[in-house]
This record gives structure tokens, sequence and C-alpha cells, in this order.
């Protein structure tokens, strides 16, 4: 059963009946004729070999509100690009689309041209292919609005697509910027970043730093580690991004601090949507698998960044401390709270994995607080908004513009 639950900052927008999805589609092909639709797709070469980016491209081409479509990849040599050029062409058909190869040699320069100019910042993840893709969009000069989602979701529906856009599009709604959230369960539970990282962090900071608005902001959010959203151009492009998993936090604090509460919301997108579980692998979870260090080392250092970024360093380090050792207990809370979740709904649930995910966070965190120095919080990892680096690199743009290759 749904609910109705309103967190009192974040409006939440639930899906609570199977509404006639050719019905809102047909409304939104009305409105996106005064504010187009450009669908914006970060992905690896390695999902071209993968069944869910196929899928994904099929359904998009009957989406008729989405009037382009940006997939901006990296990962590949120069052949491999071909090879996903012809699958972008055999699968999305009736749309204008452009491929950006993000670590190929033209956006290699581009790159290279931003940090010789002193906006140096990460060159590959996927913050970097999402920034990349707001750079070649404002160059185009384009003002719409921008959708992004994951391109490893299995049973993709194009549902997804329309749920997060109608909000933006509706001429009676007034959002800029819309957060997707949907459960990651199938015979167990997933989306363990976020329920024993995540969660437990946002409290301990709380019960540190206090209520501050911009933790009570992150605290009304479902899924905030969920890689659906949608923004309007003039807001996207104002944002900074961190490169690796801090991305979608980064993207919650910018929308923060760039809009007002009654123009952001978190919308339900219902229907269970299976991605791969790369790095929460259920028979390598452990402290010493590199990807959930990885993650967890990467959220927790954007998330203490945006937290602390207005303190001294040496009372950064402090609170820090202080947070950290708030985490575990916190943490233990989630643990028995998706315990009893899980056996509520006769789930499998192995609590040893559980709590040695609890530990690989926990050690992560550590060695977060190991390296805390003068520049403690400081994310190596951040460039400069799109706008403003494209204003101050004369050429840039057109460099860009020139790198996307037509599908």
């Amino acid at each position: 059963m749904a609910d109705f639950y309103q967190h009192a900052r974040v409006p939440t927008l639930h899906h609570l009946a199977h509404a006639d999805s050719s019905e809102r589609e047909a409304e939104m092909l009305d409105w996106a004729r005064d504010k187009p639709v450009a669908l914006l797709l970060p992905a690896l070469y390695a999902e071209c070999e993968r069944p869910a980016l196929p899928r994904i491209l099929e359904e998009v081409s009957q989406a008729g509100h989405v009037s382009e479509v940006v997939l901006t990849m990296n990962g590949m040599n120069a052949a491999e690009h071909e090879r996903a050029l012809m699958l972008i062409r055999k699968n999305l058909r009736g749309k204008r689309a452009h491929v950006l190869w993000n670590d190929g040699p033209q956006l290699a320069q581009a790159y290279l041209r931003m940090d010789e100019a002193g906006l140096a910042g990460p060159h590959a993840g996927k913050g970097s292919n999402i920034w990349m893709g707001a750079a070649y969009l404002h160059a185009r000069g384009f003002d719409g609005i921008i959708v992004s989602h994951d391109t490893d979701i299995l049973n993709y529906s194009r549902d997804l697509l329309w749920r997060l856009c109608y909000p933006l599009l509706h001429p009676g709604m007034g959002y800029r910027f819309a957060k997707g959230y949907y459960s990651r369960v199938s015979d167990r539970l997933f989306g363990r970043v976020t329920r024993l990282l995540i969660f437990p962090l946002v409290q301990a900071c709380r019960d540190v730093l206090g209520s501050k608005p911009l933790l009570e902001h992150l605290d009304s959010f479902r899924y905030p580690l969920s890689g659906e959203f949608a923004a309007d151009m003039k807001a996207l492009e104002c944002f900074c991004l961190p490169g690796g998993w801090g991305l979608e936090i980064a993207i919650l604090c910018e929308a923060f601090r760039h809009l007002p509460g009654e123009q952001q919301c978190q919308v339900d997108l219902g229907f269970h949507f299976e991605h791969r579980h790369r790095s929460l692998s259920h028979d390598q979870i452990g402290v010493n698998e590199p990807g959930l260090i990885s993650a967890a080392a990467d959220v927790a250092r954007c998330l203490a960044f945006q937290v602390l970024r207005e303190a001294e360093p040496r009372s950064a380090e402090s609170l820090m401390r202080r947070i950290i050792e708030r985490y575990r207990p916190r943490a233990a809370e989630w643990l028995q709270r998706y315990e009893h979740v899980a056996l509520l709904n006769g789930l499998r649930h192995d609590i040893d994995e559980e709590n040695a995910a609890v530990t690989a966070f926990g050690q992560a965190l550590d060695r977060l607080l190991q390296s805390l120095s003068e520049d403690v919080l400081h994310v190596p990892a951040m460039r400069e908004t799109p706008a403003k680096t494209l204003a101050k690199i004369p050429g840039l743009s057109e460099e860009i513009l020139a790198s996307a290759a037509e599908v």
C-alpha cells in the first residue's frame, strides 16, 4: 500500500495509481513544444555489450516528448566507439542523438585545456559524464529540461521517463528539479550504501551538528543515491559536480543551495527497476572489496565536504571524529531495522553480510579521518560549473560541440 507522507521540506509525488501512460505522454508532447526535453545518459562502453542499454534505447524511441538524446560515454577505444554508434543507430529510432566520447582524443584535449586554465577536475566517472553532457547542451544553447537515469536498468520502462519529466513539464506545478526513487528489493534488500551508510551517517551528523537545514534537506529524500533526476537547464548548468560516487549527494546539495524547496520534489517511480548490483555483490561483499570501499569513501568524503565546508580545519577534524563515533551505533540501529523488514517480508537476509558492509563503511570513514589535514574538506574531483567554465575559456564550447558524434 502506498503512503501519503509528506516531508516538510521537499514535496513527495507518490505513485498511488496506474495512470494512463499514453494520456500523460500526449499531454507532455504538447508541453514539450515550449520546453524541450533532452535525455542525458552516462554510460560505459561495457553497457553496449549487456542487455539493458539496447532495451532502454528502444523504449526511449517511443517517448514522443523527448526531443533528443545525448549519450556521454567512456571506457572504449576507437573500434568500440564505432560499435557503440552502430548499436545506438540500430536501437534508437526517430530521435536526434549525439555521443560524447569522454576519454576520446577530442575531449581529452578539451579536458587538458581546462586543466591548463586552472579549472582542473575529473576526466572520468559518472559525474564527469554528466558534467560534459550539461556543458555540451549549454554550448548548444539548449534551454529546456534535462532528464537523466542509469543505463544498467534491466527491466526499464519509459514510465520511469515520463514520471520524472512530468513535474517539470506541467505548466501548473513549477518544479525545476525532481529526484526519482523506487524500492531496491527482489528476493532480498539491495541499496546497501544508502541503507547502511548514508541514512545512519546523516543521522550521526544531526546528532553532532544539530538540525541544520542542509541535513534536514538530505534527510527528506527517500533514496538520495538514486541515479534518476530531472532538472531545468538553467539550474543544472550552475551545479558544481564531483566525478565519482559523490555525484548524487552533490546534486542534492547543489539543488538545496540554488533552488527553494518548493521548486524541488521527489517522485515515486513505482515499479521495482532491477539494476546490476556491481559493487554490492552478495558473494564478494567484504572489507577487501575495492568497489564497496571506494563507493563508501567517495560518498562519505562528499558528504563531509558539503556538511562541514564552512568549518575551520581544526574544528572540522574534531567534528568529523565525533560524527564517525556516532555513525557506528546509528548503523547498528539501521541494521536491526532492515533485518526486521526482511523478516516481516520473508526476504533472504544474511546478517553477516550486512555487518561486513557496515565494517567496510566504518573503515572507509576511519581512512577519511586519517587523511584530515589543512585541506580536509577540499574535494579534488570537483569541477567549476559548466556555464562558468565555458565562459572562461575561449573556443571551448566550439571544441566540445565539434567532438560530438551525430548518430
